[in-house]
């Protein structure tokens, strides 16, 4: 990678970074660090990958993160095939009525919208289901054959120290054995009850129990003529007397979650979870075998800070979402990331320190809005209980009053989609607030924390937003270009522009290449003769003009 560089260790410190969990978004960072060729101590409690199926969607915009770590053609070998809808199914039960539907489009008719579009108003990827299960074993195998990552389970991070110069991470092994690393940063990726996060002054923000108590049951079964009564979905909403429950289908062969509510109190050792399933969907499913089950609490919180010193949260320690949208570790791989690269732009030697103040500046205004897009996805489903009210039973008679009810509640569903359809927020969002991202004279526009319209993506190349994709050719994407360093994108402007430019980054270390484009549609989506685009895809300065100092203005995208 030109520009960049191994990080020499000073004698006392064991390693660049170390990283407290190795879920989804641990990994992301792991592997995001070692593409930037930076080490990492990558710390796990448990010893193995989770056995439980957990998340099950990886949208857009995160599957355009993980094509940077060629871990792309691994994930979807390892999820639900291209040729199965996104379907949610509304209904009174498993034996009752169907009153509404949303029919999302299949990995393959995503595909092929994308094809047909190249306009900008697309991702690069479609949409990926695949169950956290699957997703941990395909990171795990790539960042245990990385020489960058130092994976080591079990063991758990039980206190950090911040010093002068750098932190200090006790872990402790499974037999009680006790370890001091010495790094220069650390991320916490630990999980809700974050132990890096306790280390510090940064707390949570927002809702915690007043979202209620759901019952959460994984298990398999092969009993699809129940299950598909009302054909192929990936989720289904039942209205019952007892309270709303939602299976989801965490693959096409026999792996299955059901949540539904339960009174505040309940513990899980109250629960039979195959009565609770065959009552909660009045049916009587076949159960081959239960996974899991568990009570928890849906929490809409984000963290006060993303950083303190030389300590970061990203993921469930920085922010936790009810699952309505699909936003938790969606927005925790975007984390991971913009923190990725920024890191090892410091640790390389090249970035400044107005870098990592950005990632806050940057991921935490996202993460309260995701928080906010999530809890608007949950009340389309509290409004419709509310129409429901004590009548749930009238769903699955077949008289007048219940075609009447289901009636209000088809009209409810149709007329507030959006729960899985929000692309104007994945891929809308932009950094206005960044001291790392700037404007030229001839700027006009600025990219904004959230599209205006959350359902549809309005493509934008202006400052702070992501950059927008076009195929360039048939399997080639403007944005496969943006990935280890800075990007010059040259549209065919003034050819002293460009020499000045990167002049000035090879003057300041600061990596970047050079990418002349001769496409006529890239020019209109991107409307400026040059664009600055960083690692991570977004657009850090624009301009038909050579910049009055070329110095200054990588200086600045680079945080120095």
């Amino acid at each position: 990678m030109t520009g960049a560089r191994e990080h020499d260790l000073p004698p006392d410190v064991d390693t660049p970074v170390v990283i407290a969990g190795a879920g989804p978004v641990g990994m992301a960072l792991a592997l995001e660090l070692a593409m930037h060729r930076v080490k990492s101590v990558l710390v796990e409690r448990n010893p193995e990958t989770t056995t439980f199926p957990k998340m099950d969607l990886t949208n857009v915009r995160s599957m355009e993160l993980m094509r940077r770590w060629g871990t792309l053609d691994d994930i979807r070998r390892a999820g639900v095939g291209e040729q199965y809808s996104f379907d949610v199914i509304f209904t009174s039960g498993l034996d009752g009525y169907e009153y509404g539907r949303w029919e999302l489009p299949s990995q393959k008719e995503m595909r092929d919208t994308i094809t047909a579009a190249n306009d900008g108003s697309q991702p690069r990827e479609p949409w990926q289901r695949i169950s956290q299960e699957r997703m941990e074993a395909v990171l795990m195998k790539r960042c245990l054959d990385s020489p960058f990552i130092d994976v080591r389970r079990p063991w758990a991070v039980v206190a950090v120290r911040q010093e002068a110069d750098g932190a200090v991470t006790t872990i402790r092994s499974a037999n009680g054995d006790e370890h001091q690393l010495r790094s220069t940063f650390v991320a916490g990726c630990d999980g809700a009850h974050s132990v890096v996060r306790r280390s510090t002054n940064i707390h949570l923000e927002g809702e915690r129990s007043a979202l209620g108590t759901s019952c959460q049951v994984h298990f398999r079964s092969r009993d699809v003529r129940t299950l598909h009564r009302f054909g192929q979905f990936w989720h289904i909403f039942m209205a019952r007397p007892i309270g709303r429950v939602v299976i989801v289908a965490q693959d096409e062969e026999d792996t299955w979650t059901m949540q539904a509510s339960v009174p505040a109190g309940t513990t899980v050792d109250e629960i039979d979870p195959v009565e609770f399933l065959r009552l909660h969907t009045n049916s009587a499913i076949e159960v081959d075998e239960i996974l899991k089950h568990s009570v928890w609490q849906p929490q809409a919180l984000v963290a006060s800070s993303y950083r303190d010193r030389q300590i970061f949260v990203a993921g469930d320690a920085a922010h936790q979402y009810i699952p309505t949208g699909g936003y938790g570790m969606n927005t925790g791989v975007g984390d991971a990331v913009d923190l990725g690269w920024k890191l090892a732009a410091v640790i390389n030697g090249w970035g400044g320190e107005r870098l990592l103040d950005s990632y806050d500046a940057e991921r935490r205004p996202v993460g309260v809005a995701n928080r906010d897009r999530a809890v608007h996805n949950a009340r389309v489903h509290s409004d419709a209980a509310q129409i429901v009210g004590a009548d749930a039973h009238l769903l699955a008679q077949d008289n007048d009053a219940g075609e009447k009810l289901r009636a209000r509640l088809t009209a409810h569903y149709a007329d507030r989609r959006g729960e899985n359809e929000s692309f104007g927020t994945e891929l809308g969002y932009g950094y206005p607030d960044s001291p790392v991202i700037t404007t030229a004279a001839d700027e006009d526009e600025i990219g904004t924390i959230t599209a205006a319209d959350p359902l549809v993506y309005t493509p934008t190349a202006c400052p702070g937003a992501r950059a927008p994709h076009v195929f360039l050719s048939p399997d080639n994407s403007i944005i496969d270009n943006f990935t280890d360093q800075f990007t010059l994108v040259n549209f065919g402007g003034d050819p002293r522009a460009v020499k000045d430019i990167l002049a000035a980054a090879g003057d300041l270390g600061v990596p970047m290449k050079h990418v002349a484009i001769d496409h006529q549609s890239a020019r209109e989506l991107y409307r400026r003769d040059f664009a600055i685009v960083r690692p991570d895809g977004h657009v850090a300065w624009r301009s038909s003009h050579r910049p009055d100092s070329p110095a200054d203005l990588v200086a600045t995208v680079a945080g120095r």
